[in-house]
């Protein structure tokens, strides 16, 4: 029997979206390295993504089951050992918003499948990156009317405002099981990356940290932690990154966000290591990248209002990728570095 590896990159989009969202993100893997299999799912595109995080999950382990499948049926070239071949799949994935969610729902009913495929198919879980996600869920957003417009749609319309809002037990319980745990422990290195002025998904969800606002500070202090902790340019996000193996009552008292906090110390807890960076879009150099007006004002928007979109220059912010794009780069570059070692 041949052994045939390859390496495969899967993107998710967050609620909403489309695979244009990580269409940066995309191109810089593709470019860097045409062999590696940028794979994007069309089927939670748009309004789907309001079914819950549970239906999107499952469509895109059946979606991605088929993908894998396609990859273990072609025989090798040299029709050796009756022409079967063993297919070893290096495999990352990239998440933005409640994109996070659903691969993490996803991830237990693909290990499934490729357990039952033992001897044909081996998966090398390598990277799991969440940008902006959730993961505590988002009921501690910094913009009230979007919280209570939150509310009412989940309340009404969209199953996966409910969950994230941890209307139901997905986000407390379900993603928690020992199973769906055991399928992030498996991957060799675990990133995340937050937004610190994120005004949907607070960095205690996206980071497993507090603000420094959050921790008590105020005035100069707080000026000066907020400093040490963002990052403004890609080196800086490798400067700045954290590795939290635990979460310490000194930095996240025990009295404080309960729900988050207990999501984030189980998560720790039981699959290991996170790297953690937080970016802050509002360089004070963003206003000396353009010229003109338009982009100017577009790239000032997405850095001060908008920067859950703007971090994976999301359209429009796919306009200004010299002002946000260094996130994907920096992402994309470590995806790609897993694969050589």
């Amino acid at each position: 029997m041949t052994v045939a590896k390859k390496c495969m990159v899967v993107l998710q989009h967050g609620s909403h979206g489309t695979h244009l969202d990580l269409a940066c993100l995309s191109q810089y893997l593709k470019a860097k390295d045409p062999r590696l299999i940028v794979w994007e799912s069309y089927k939670n595109e748009g309004m789907r993504t309001d079914d819950g995080v549970v239906p999107c999950g499952e469509r895109l382990a059946d979606n991605l089951i088929r993908e894998i499948k396609e990859l273990c049926s072609t025989p090798t070239q040299s029709g050796g050992d009756g022409g079967r071949e063993k297919v070893v799949v290096q495999m990352s994935f990239v998440c933005h918003s409640m994109g996070g969610l659903i691969v993490r729902e996803a991830l237990p009913r693909v290990w499934d499948k490729v357990e039952s495929q033992k001897g044909k198919l081996e998966i090398e879980w390598n990277m799991f990156c969440t940008i902006a996600t959730p993961h505590g869920g988002v009921c501690q957003m910094a913009s009230t009317l979007r919280y209570y417009l939150g509310r009412l749609i989940s309340f009404f319309y969209s199953t996966s405002y409910h969950d994230m809002f941890l209307g139901s037990d997905v986000l407390t319980d379900r993603l928690l099981s020992p199973k769906h745990l055991s399928c992030l422990a498996a991957f060799k290195r675990r990133l995340l990356v937050s937004s610190i002025n994120d005004i949907l998904v607070p960095l205690m969800s996206s980071g497993f940290m507090l603000t420094p606002s959050q921790r008590g500070l105020a005035g100069d202090m707080l000026r000066e932690e907020q400093k040490q902790l963002c990052a403004f340019n890609e080196r800086e996000m490798y400067d700045k990154m954290r590795t939290i193996t635990e979460i310490p009552k000194e930095e996240w008292p025990a009295n404080k966000f309960l729900a988050e906090r207990r999501i984030a110390k189980t998560l720790v807890q039981a699959v290991g290591n996170f790297d953690s960076v937080v970016v802050d879009l509002r360089s004070p150099r963003l206003e000396e990248l353009y010229e003109d007006r338009k982009r100017r004002t577009t790239a000032w928007y997405g850095a001060n209002k908008r920067s859950h979109q703007a971090m994976v220059c999301k359209p429009p912010f796919d306009t200004v990728e010299e002002a946000f794009g260094f996130v994907s780069h920096m992402v994309g570059d470590e995806v790609l570095a897993t694969f050589q070692e």
